[in-house]
């Protein structure tokens, strides 16, 4: 009797050395056996060196400096990120979740490894699954906070239930956008600022801070939270580097959680008839009716509109396929 010859093939997303025979990859899917992603002989493409300004998304890019531009944003920002350290910090979530690790998950902190050796990320984020949600009902499946030095990444279980593993590795990769777009800063005082300002906070130290943020920076702090999401959505797609994949996890955001009943080629088709003149419109000049909902709308229709916009060849800057030609290691 012949038994197959296994050869070690190592998995492109982890690094993981896999036994694994030739034959048997090149007739059925086989997944990596720390990472749970398919294996596969095709290269995938890493990015040790790149420069998150070389993708982050211009309209982004605008919104954050006309942020920075405004007057004493910088010591609220620094304020507000101590507060969110304090109040609502990795502290919060070591106490109420599971730490993620190598024998604590390990199919998930595989993934993890994934993406931060795809983004060439040295210092792995600490990674959480919590039911304890701090933002209540705000729509917080997956978050990022902590500083740029001691970041920290949260997912709450029940997305192990309605995710598949290229889902799970791009929600991971979407927080890790942040993170390499330099964006926690920012993002952790968006985040915490309808928290603070809700009412079940008055009369108490954080009213008087709310009341010291002027209207012209809550908009464009909550602005710009809307629009850092476009970058971050580059970075999950450099890390999937799978275009059905990535409008997958964005139609599972919109509504798309039944397989047999949402159509990705719908929903692809919808993104692209969207009327971006007539979105931007509404983002200046309604969106701010929103700012102080106390909920999270995260817009993943016109997210994918853009997404899609960004794989197309008439780029005026670098579009997805020239950083992978050109900035890949």
């Amino acid at each position: 009797m012949n038994v197959p010859t296994q050869e070690q093939i190592i998995c492109g997303y982890c690094g993981w050395q896999n036994n694994v025979s030739p034959q048997a990859l090149e007739k059925v899917q086989v997944r990596c056996s720390r990472c749970k992603l398919n294996l596969s002989t095709q290269k995938h493409s890493h990015f040790k060196h790149l420069d998150p300004a070389v993708y982050m998304h211009p309209t982004a890019a605008e919104a954050l400096q006309q942020l920075k531009n405004l007057p004493g944003v910088q010591n609220l920002l620094g304020k507000m990120q101590a507060l969110g350290e304090q109040s609502f910090g990795e502290a919060f979530f070591a106490a109420n979740g599971l730490r993620v690790g190598p024998k604590q998950y390990p199919d998930l902190y595989g993934k993890l490894m994934a993406v931060c050796r795809t983004m060439g990320i040295h210092q792995m984020p600490a990674l959480y699954l919590s039911y304890v949600d701090i933002f209540g009902d705000m729509g917080f499946y997956t978050y990022s906070g902590g500083s740029e030095a001691h970041p920290f990444i949260v997912l709450s279980p029940q997305l192990l239930s309605t995710f598949d593993e290229m889902d799970l590795l791009a929600a991971l990769a979407t927080e890790i956008g942040h993170i390499h777009c330099g964006h926690l800063r920012y993002k952790v005082a968006a985040d915490c600022l309808p928290l603070i300002m809700h009412k079940a906070f008055k009369k108490t130290p954080l009213e008087a801070m709310a009341e010291n943020i002027s209207l012209p920076v809550q908009q464009a702090l909550l602005t710009w939270r809307l629009k850092a999401n476009l970058s971050a959505d580059r970075t999950m797609m450099l890390v999937l580097q799978n275009e059905k994949a990535s409008f997958n996890y964005l139609l599972k955001q919109t509504g798309g959680t039944v397989s047999s009943r949402a159509s990705l080629e719908a929903f692809v088709q919808q993104a692209q008839q969207l009327n971006h003149g007539m979105v931007q419109q509404w983002l200046d000049k309604y969106w701010q009716q929103f700012l102080y909902s106390h909920r999270v709308f995260s817009f993943p229709v016109w997210r994918a509109a853009e997404l899609l916009q960004w794989t197309r060849e008439d780029q005026k800057s670098y579009g997805y396929k020239d950083i992978v030609k050109i900035f890949s290691d």
